[in-house]
């Protein structure tokens, strides 16, 4: 950016130098004047000094877009009640240790609550009285296995092994 800046700025002095050496009148040479640069004829020679602006830096500030996070309003498309609790307070007792001087000369009893367990015998299967509102009869009679325990031998079979050679 900065070499631009310093470019444009030579060219616009260059040109305007140029329009200024173009705006003079100046003569027509001839065959003979072309040798006259290197012959002096005693003619006074001008010397002009101009004053050229030196190029220098210059600070362009350009707005930059940033996303500024503002509170803004939302539109509620369903609007549903919400039920808020009413408090209440509640006493929580606060246990504060107190110092004692001097020790107690007797013995404190202190009460632990001890949890064992009581096994008690409940006959299984107990009588279940169960009333039956109407007379249910059976169509075919419906008979009932008895397991019995067999034992069952299962021999195990062994594989022959096979010889290759």
């Amino acid at each position: 950016m900065k070499t631009f800046v310093v470019l444009s700025m030579a060219l616009a002095v260059a040109s305007c130098a140029a329009i200024e050496d173009s705006s003079s009148k100046k003569e027509k040479r001839g065959l003979w004047e072309l040798e006259s640069d290197h012959v002096d004829f005693g003619y006074e020679q001008k010397v002009v000094t101009k004053n050229i602006p030196v190029p220098y830096p210059v600070e362009v500030e350009k707005p930059v877009p940033v996303a500024v996070k503002v509170p803004y309003a939302v539109e509620v498309e369903k609007k549903v009640p919400v039920y808020v609790e009413k408090k209440v307070p509640v006493y929580i007792e606060k246990k504060v240790p107190v110092h004692v001087d001097r020790p107690v000369p007797y013995p404190v009893e202190v009460k632990v609550p001890v949890i064992q367990k009581e096994y008690v015998e409940v006959p299984k299967p107990y009588a279940v009285p169960v009333e039956k509102p109407y007379p249910v009869y059976v169509k075919k009679p419906v008979y009932v296995e008895k397991p019995v325990p067999v034992t069952v031998h299962i021999k195990k079979h062994k594989k022959p092994i096979l010889k290759l050679f």
